[in-house]
């Protein structure tokens, strides 16, 4: 419960913009690595748009896992390596591999 209450806190203090990308973004991200990163020193807008650029990388390794190379925003086939960077199974028995 502390942890989740440490999170909004820390949503909180974020500036707008951030707020924004991280609400709007296709996956969870820690606010409270977010908020130490910008403690460093790093720039709010840089650091949202590395998040939306990562956003537009996974989205369609995400697509190819959960509905399959046919789906339209899915690629036709994934590097193995790539599967394994966004931790999914590199050898796929996927429900939609099955015969």
């Amino acid at each position: 419960m502390a942890r989740l209450k440490r999170q909004f806190d820390c949503f909180d203090r974020l500036p707008p913009t951030l707020r924004d990308t991280l609400a709007n973004a296709a996956f969870d991200w820690d606010a409270t690595l977010i908020a130490e990163v910008l403690e460093l020193g790093t720039a709010a807008d840089a650091l949202a748009a590395g998040i939306a650029e990562d956003d537009r990388r996974r989205v369609p390794v995400d697509n190819y896992v959960m509905y399959g190379p046919l789906h339209p925003g899915s690629p036709a086939h994934v590097p193995a390596n790539t599967l394994k960077f966004y931790r999914y199974p590199t050898r796929p028995n996927y429900w939609w591999g099955r015969s």
